[in-house]
């Protein structure tokens, strides 16, 4: 009986909000208005003021307001922070699923936490919605069909591709604003919607790469707003504008927005009379104002209220319920004529029908911004680090796992890897990933990555154990078992920690499962070989102490030659200047010289005028670099063998330490150049960049976004330090030859000229 009276509950609650009509926006002007609570979960605080207060404030705030105003709606995104409700405040949170269950408060977003998005990879950006929906589904029977990104610090071209491969039908976000500026060369005054500067539409389709699209709402006016006016009509007049006034963080405006003569412009050119407007607070949660919820029952009841006289309605500031307006004369609200509705973040995108969308307009790619989106992929990239690396740990991982457990050897360890994604994901918060939270902030942020890398490095060992009991590992020597996560057949040069019964020789033999030699050699203290493995699978090799590195008869004769300033194999001929750069590689197959000037280290300028942490200033991102880094250099070789070697080059400058490798391998992995830094970063106001002169030419590059990539053009005022994924690739205009510049954890490029 009790299974089936929540099975009943479930299937009653999913279709709460679904009941209410649909209003004809072909001919009915219709504003929804989302009452919002913005919060950050680190930002000028921690963890712990967050549950302490503002998670309780944000719950008692709209318990208060539910029981006052029978028509207000509440609208709550990220489910890691109902997680903490739950944990942290159960009774509490049991009042949330109660009101949930009547329809007062949604669970908006779709998403595990409120993330950015140009960091974390696309696995990740899927991940956030898997998790929050199914969060959503199991404590409250209900999950949105949209994914609000408020205050996110831009947008990639691949979002609405994910998005829509989600099942999410809608996306808004504030944060194109003015106050922000968004970077593409759309809108403004003469467009045809009037949208500020750099907002492609209003209410509109945002297409993906592979050509996927949303409808998308890219101007609610600010998540803080108050409702100071009848939004049925339209306002009297604002008051002058305070000339000093500067916007806060959610981006506030300085007039009120004419919702009835901007709905009728949108919809003469779509046939859709419709908009979405946030109303709320930001950033420690609460709820939007009493005097706002107060208006706003006014309006969509259509009742007369109390107004000031003279004004077009009331506000009032902070998180809490304020006290009563001023007392004055009773007027008639929401006989406008536009209908009003106290929505769900969802409710716009579901009631627009998929055939009404044909003459929406549509835009197709990144919507960064221009200084906030450039500061915050590089700010803070020991954080971005561990998130990369869990990425890939994650991923391996997992597909170990599913082996495992087809083979009998393992169950596949579902919670484990769901918890441990969850502290992956916690941490892509939009303040914590981007570099923007107090220093303090990042204690708690990190530990929470190391505990993710340790469960999904013990899940990937165990796995990977488990699989390797089913394979023949009988060797003459050490068995090393090689695991390829990729979705290709891979060849690369391996690093294993080798424990042999006389100790490290001073040369090995390594023999593949073929039966054959490979080039291998002793370096540091590992053992160095060339192996394959198949896409997502295992191969064993054969590790013996050799007693000379010639031993390997059936090994390929070597083609890595190495000296104090130069490197070669079968691909590249790559050398070094005096000062210890790369000054040429010779592509050996294209016979073509790659570099046009060496490949340097420049160190420039980097003291934002606002937002240091955020932002990049286009003045000094385009100013020549006030030092490289130089002489005198030390250059010693590090590795010289048959699979791989390298250079190492060590100099000082500006008071930082930097060790680079350069490194050439055989095989497949010798079709790439490798260099590695490890810095020791003492210099104060500037930032570092690698920079690759190329002999290819072309005003654009190809930037890869996971789902589909994007070309974008040399740098410019509006769009120069841009983030990508993994790799960026610069193909002569010609399309003869061109270079993959290849990244690990690093998001953050520019490209001065062609």
């Amino acid at each position: 009986m009790r299974r089936v009276f929540c099975l009943t509950f479930v299937i009653a609650l999913a279709s709460a909000w679904a009941q209410a009509p649909k209003p004809d926006l072909a001919k009915q002007p219709t504003l929804y208005v989302v009452g919002y609570a913005h919060l950050d979960t680190q930002w000028r605080w921690e963890y712990p003021t967050t549950i302490g207060q503002y998670i309780k404030n944000t719950m008692l705030f709209n318990f208060d307001l539910f029981e006052k105003y029978p028509h207000y709606i509440f609208n709550f995104s990220g489910a890691n922070r109902y997680r903490m409700m739950k944990e942290y405040y159960p009774a509490d949170f049991a009042k949330v699923k109660e009101y949930v269950a009547k329809g007062r408060w949604f669970p908006a977003g779709s998403a595990w936490e409120e993330s950015d998005v140009n960091s974390p990879n696309a696995e990740s950006v899927i991940r956030q919605i898997l998790y929050g929906k199914q969060f959503f589904r199991a404590e409250f029977g209900k999950t949105s069909a949209e994914y609000m990104l408020p205050d996110c610090f831009g947008f990639p071209a691949s979002l609405p591709s994910i998005l829509a491969h989600s099942g999410i039908k809608g996306f808004s976000t504030q944060k194109l604003s003015a106050s922000w500026q968004p970077a593409p060369h759309v809108g403004g005054p003469d467009s045809p919607e009037k949208t500020p500067d750099g907002i492609p539409f209003n209410v509109g389709i945002w297409e993906g790469t592979d050509g996927k699209t949303v409808v998308a709402a890219l101007n609610p006016g600010s998540y803080s707003a108050s409702i100071t006016g009848d939004l049925s009509k339209s306002p009297a007049p604002p008051p002058p504008p305070d000339p000093n006034a500067q916007p806060g963080r959610g981006g506030r405006g300085p007039r009120e927005e004419d919702w009835v003569k901007r709905i009728q412009i949108d919809g003469s050119l779509t046939g859709v009379y419709a908009d979405y407007h946030y109303y709320g607070t930001g950033d420690v949660g609460g709820s939007p104002t009493e005097a706002s919820v107060k208006l706003m029952e006014a309006i969509v009841t259509r009742s007369k209220t109390v107004m000031p006289a003279g004004r077009g309605g009331f506000g009032g500031g902070g998180a809490a319920p304020q006290p009563a307006p001023p007392t004055g004369p009773e007027v008639q609200v929401g006989d406008g004529p536009v209908q009003v509705i106290s929505a769900t973040a969802e409710q716009m995108f579901l009631d627009i029908l998929p055939a009404q969308t044909a003459k929406f307009p549509r835009y197709k790619g990144d919507l960064e911004l221009i200084n906030h989106s450039a500061g915050s992929i590089t700010s803070e990239t020991y954080m971005k680090r561990w998130n990369r690396r869990n990425e890939v740990l994650a991923d391996a991982a997992e597909k170990a796992s599913v082996a495992a457990d087809l083979l009998g050897g393992r169950v596949y360890p579902r919670q484990r890897l769901t918890d441990a994604w969850g502290l992956v994901l916690g941490g892509q918060f939009h303040d914590i990933i981007p570099g923007t939270a107090t220093p303090k902030s990042y204690g708690f942020a990190w530990n929470d990555q190391v505990v993710a890398a340790n469960q999904f490095t013990s899940v990937l060992t165990s796995a990977t154990a488990a699989v390797a009991a089913g394979m023949n590992t009988e060797t003459r020597g050490r068995a090393i078992v090689v695991y390829n996560a990729l979705n290709i057949a891979r060849e690369d040069v391996l690093e294993a920690t080798v424990n042999f019964p006389g100790g490290m020789p001073k040369a090995v033999r390594v023999t593949g499962p073929d039966g054959k030699d490979t080039p291998a050699q002793v370096s540091g203290g590992k053992v160095l070989f060339l192996a394959k493995a198949p896409s997502v699978g295992y191969a064993v090799y054969d590790v013996q102490p050799a007693a000379d590195p010639t031993v390997g008869a059936a090994a390929p004769a070597s083609t890595l030659k190495v000296s104090e300033n130069s490197l070669e194999n079968a691909r590249y001929t790559v050398k070094l200047d005096a000062q210890g750069d790369v000054s040429s590689i010779f592509d050996k197959t294209l016979k073509k010289e790659l570099l046009s000037a060496p490949v340097r280290l420049a160190i420039k300028t980097d003291n934002p005028r606002n937002w240091p942490a955020w932002n990049m200033d286009f003045d000094q991102e385009t100013a020549p670099p006030r030092a490289f880094v130089s002489g005198p250099a030390q250059i010693r070789i590090v590795e010289n063998g048959p699979a791989r070697v390298a250079l190492e080059v060590a100099r000082e400058t500006e008071g930082s330490k930097f060790v680079e490798t350069i490194r050439l391998s055989a095989g497949d992995a010798g079709n790439r150049v490798e260099f590695a830094n490890a810095i020791d970063w003492n210099t104060k106001e500037a930032n570092l960049k690698a920079t690759f002169p190329l002999s290819a030419a072309n005003e654009n590059a190809t930037y890869n976004w996971d789902i589909g990539t994007i070309q974008r053009p040399t740098e410019n005022e509006r769009q120069f330090e841009v983030a990508s994924h993994q790799w960026i690739d610069l193909t002569d205009k010609a399309g003869a030859y061109g270079v993959t510049v290849l990244t690990d954890c690093k998001y953050a490029s520019d490209k001065p000229d062609d």
